[in-house]
């Protein structure tokens, strides 16, 4: 059995829940988002603007709780790998913790902009500053293209994984998989 904590070999448990919790809300909020702008603010819509908008406010905990396990657990020791290799991991990694944390606080910045309060089970948030629309419209733009963008970076590092899984053969792909 796979213990919480990561070893010199695999993630812990903890590090894959935290990883696959991630992939799950990050699709399950891109999927329920699939409409024009507009109609996700219609009064029809108000079912899944708050599950859409309940699984961002979601993916942010889950990132600020992933980010502050990293502080207190390891990661399995580096693998041996092409200079490019390491430096692209990174890169893509980078691209990922900064993408979880942009698409959500664009989200609440560009709706609190537009003068609509961000809208959750049960409660809605007023927004926090003052109305301009434009700015908003702008920044709401911006989102979108986050939240297509981060599943362009996902796919990249999804393949990666799979690479070093089928074709190095190496144990990159199984210290993230799930199982002993």
């Amino acid at each position: 059995m796979i213990g919480l904590r990561s070893t010199s070999s695999r993630y812990g448990a903890s590090a894959q829940a935290f990883h696959w919790l991630t992939v799950m809300l990050v699709l399950a909020a891109y999927v329920v988002s699939k409409g024009d702008r507009d109609s996700l603010y219609s009064a029809a819509a108000d079912g899944l603007r708050r599950i859409h908008e309940t699984l961002g406010v979601l993916v942010f905990i889950v990132v600020v709780l992933r980010l502050l396990w990293r502080l207190l657990d390891s990661t399995p020791a580096k693998r041996p790998m092409a200079q490019w290799m390491a430096a692209a991991a990174k890169l893509v990694h980078f691209a990922l913790y900064a993408l979880l944390i942009a698409i959500p606080a664009t989200a609440v910045l560009g709706t609190w902009l537009e003068g609509i309060p961000v809208t959750l089970p049960g409660f809605d948030i007023a927004p926090q500053i003052a109305e301009a629309h434009g700015l908003g419209q702008l920044i709401m733009a911006i989102h979108a293209t986050l939240g297509n963008a981060i599943l362009w970076v996902a796919g990249v590092h999804a393949a990666a994984a799979l690479f070093h899984h089928f074709y190095l053969r190496d144990e990159v792909f199984q210290s993230m998989a799930p199982g002993g």
